[in-house]
């Protein structure tokens, strides 16, 4: 395609966005140019914008939520076509030396760079992307559908991490879309599955997801409630996505003697309070997770098969120049927001 310039939405600082034009960049390596379709607004996203994420460097294109059209391939790029309709998975370039690249584990490389975060990211016309972490996008499933393979990729690498199992019980602290994505990963599992949140209509949609009992955390405490409604026993497997010190405490509380306790949400603090003597006295595991690794063919399965509805959790749709609404919107009332797209093209 020839070159030119696109329109992105360039975070040159903390609190600092705007709409640029910017060069298309030219796919080198087994590089790809994609043609952004649609954008999914992510709470990195959220600190990346405030100056709080750990890997955002600055000036950068925020946005790694992504699908689009392959629209240019670089020289070493293999099987890939031009007008082919992809999902991005998140990963643009890895160390390949550290323990993690060397055993597989490329989720832990201890220097990657990753879209959105220190390199330009899909809050933009058009970006690069390693084609190794291209996946192609059935034609059954929408460009929006195909952008959040990416956060339940991370719901599958948590229930596999946990290895929950038919007839188990867990318990889910949060009802955002990771934790309404692990919600329906968990009961293909053929686990029970019960849901803590502190917003009603967040709780609606996870009854509508499957959830077999949810409760309301904004009401009471709702430990001795969940802990009967599970025959007086604790759960199997207790899983945090909110990352707060009130629902962190909560785990231990909530998790079976032998259980075992997967922390998805970032608190993004050095210290977290949970009572690690029940931990060790009780035997419990107590797991942590990096967003995922070699799960996005699984996530695109399920997507494409119907086994996992990611529609409801779209609940927010705004153009490219819009971005940093979609952001400043997720910031002031989180409550409203599951997952926002960002439509390059939106009218």
């Amino acid at each position: 395609m020839a070159m030119g310039e696109m329109e992105a939405v360039v975070c040159s600082k903390p609190m600092e966005m705007g709409v640029k034009r910017v060069p298309i960049p030219k796919p080198k390596g087994n590089e790809a140019l994609i043609e952004i379709r649609a954008a999914a607004v992510c709470r990195s996203d959220v600190s990346g914008y405030l100056g709080k994420h750990p890997l955002v460097t600055y000036p950068n294109i925020l946005g790694h939520e992504c699908s689009g059209i392959v629209a240019e391939v670089g020289p070493d790029a293999k099987g890939l076509e031009v007008g082919q309709e992809v999902a991005v998975e998140t990963f643009f370039e890895l160390c390949g030396r550290c323990p993690g690249c060397r055993r597989g584990q490329y989720n832990t490389c201890k220097s990657p760079k990753i879209i959105g975060h220190n390199v330009p990211g899909a809050f933009a016309e058009y970006m690069l992307a390693n084609s190794d972490f291209l996946h192609p996008k059935p034609g059954k499933i929408s460009f929006e559908e195909a952008a959040l393979a990416e956060p339940l990729s991370v719901a599958v690498h948590a229930v596999k991490r946990c290895g929950i199992g038919i007839g188990e019980t867990v318990a889910i602290i949060g009802a955002g879309a990771i934790g309404l994505l692990t919600l329906q990963v968990a009961k293909l599992s053929g686990a029970a599955v019960h849901v803590l949140d502190v917003v009603e209509s967040k709780l609606e949609v996870a009854k509508g997801l499957g959830a077999d009992m949810v409760f309301n955390a904004s009401k009471a405490d709702p430990t001795a409630e969940m802990l009967a409604a599970n025959g007086g026993e604790g759960y199997d497997y207790v899983i945090e996505a909110v990352g707060s010190p009130r629902t962190l405490r909560q785990t231990v509380d909530l998790a079976r003697a032998g259980g075992t306790i997967m922390c998805i949400g970032f608190s993004g603090r050095e210290a977290d309070e949970i009572c690690l003597s029940r931990i060790t006295l009780q035997e419990m595991r107590l797991l942590g997770i990096l967003g995922f690794c070699r799960d996005y063919p699984t996530s695109i399965k399920l997507l494409s098969n119907d086994l996992v509805d990611v529609k409801p959790l779209i609940t927010q749709r705004f153009a490219l120049e819009e971005a940093e609404s979609a952001i400043r919107l997720m910031l002031e009332r989180p409550n409203e927001v599951l997952r926002a797209i960002v439509i390059p093209g939106r009218a």
